[in-house]
This record gives C-alpha cells, structure tokens and sequence, in this order.
C-alpha cells in the first residue's frame, strides 16, 4: 500500500506542472485554516496518515523541529484561555476545558501545514518548485521583479528546510556570509500549457468560494 501510494504521489507531480502542483498546495494549506469542525479534523486526518504513508521520515523530521512551537501552543491556549477549569482544585494555575480545545485545533492546524510540506517535498525535488515558483512569478517581471533572484533565494530556502546551515540560523543574518549558495544552480523553467493555467484558475475560484461562504 505505502509503495502504491508513493508511486502514485510522484506520478501526479509528473503530470502536473510545477506551478500547478504549487498552487493546488496553497489551497490545500489554505483549506486547512479556513476548515471548521468535522471537516477540520477528517482534513487532518486525511492528510497527517497520507504524510506518514509517503514522507514518514521527512514528516517526522519537520514535526520534530516545530516541537518547541507545538509545546508553546498547547501552554499558551490550554493555560491562558478563558473558560471552565479541567482541574478545579489547581484553579486559575490549571488548564481549561475551552483552552484545551483550542490547544488542540491549533496544533492540528500547524501539524497539517508542516505534514504538506513533507509531502510537497516528497512529490517533487527543489529545483522542480523552483521552475514552479518562476513560472507564476513571471507576470511580476513587468514590475521589476527579478525571478531569476527569486528563484535562487527560494531554492535556498528549500535546501535549508531540509537540512540547517552549519552554525544555524545566525550563519544567515552575519555579515562574513550573504548566505547565498557557492555552487552553479541549474533551474529548467517549463512554460505554463493551457490545461495549467485552466486548472490553477479553477483551484483559485475554489478557494474563494470556500472563504467567501
């Protein structure tokens, strides 16, 4: 099953273009926040066991970065919140039952977000999201926009999410290194086919239906 689903995921981003495959995960990303209640927690579902069937290990690799950020949450919401208290002998020092439930929908909520990220990275390699990236950035070129820059700085971001510049996060911001890559970047930008830009059009509609609704 977990092979099955592995070489299916890879051939739906070979047929997709890039651009395509990109924005059909904003949306899903998007989905994901607008969702509420039952649809919220199937979504989750859904898409958290798909990640573990496909990217398992890039998944758990994400997740375990973001657990200083989970853990926030959880005290934040679960602590600070307003509401009944879960254990009325600790009184305001404990949790509550409505900051519990919100504890719990926003930690779903950033779980689902870094679990399609795993899969997107999964489904297509960096340089393949890249070309994706320059293909809907194109039309901003007209304003001055330099892709080429654009796409070199989003590849970094994509090599640094899969793996921390040595000295971490301070490597970025000294003034020794302006944290650009030392190696040539080769990036092939595919054009957009029409059936692409009738499918993003449709994924956009879709989106605004659901936030307008």
């Amino acid at each position: 099953m977990k092979q099955i689903a592995f070489r299916a995921s890879h051939v739906v981003a070979a047929l997709m273009h890039p651009a395509t495959l990109l924005v059909a995960w904003v949306v899903l990303v998007a989905f994901s926040q607008m969702a509420r209640g039952p649809i919220e927690w199937g979504f989750g579902f859904v898409f958290v066991a798909l990640s573990m069937s496909i990217a398992r290990q890039r998944a758990l690799r994400l997740l375990r970065r973001v657990r200083v950020l989970l853990a926030v949450l959880v005290i934040l919401f679960a602590f600070f919140t307003p509401g009944e208290a879960l254990l009325p002998f600790l009184g305001s020092a404990g949790p509550t039952v409505e900051g519990l439930v919100m504890a719990a929908t926003h930690v779903l909520r950033l779980v689902v977000v870094v679990t399609l990220v795993a899969l997107l990275l999964e489904m297509a390699d960096e340089r393949t999201l890249v070309s994706g990236l320059m293909g809907l950035a194109m039309p901003l070129a007209v304003f001055g926009l330099s892709v080429e820059r654009l796409a070199v700085r989003t590849l970094l971001v994509f090599r640094y999410v899969e793996s921390a510049p040595v000295g971490g996060w301070r490597t970025l911001i000294s003034e020794e290194s302006n944290g650009m890559p030392e190696e040539a970047v080769m990036v092939v930008f595919r054009p957009l086919r029409w059936f692409d830009r009738l499918v993003i059009g449709c994924l956009l509609a879709l989106i605004f239906l659901v936030a307008v609704m």
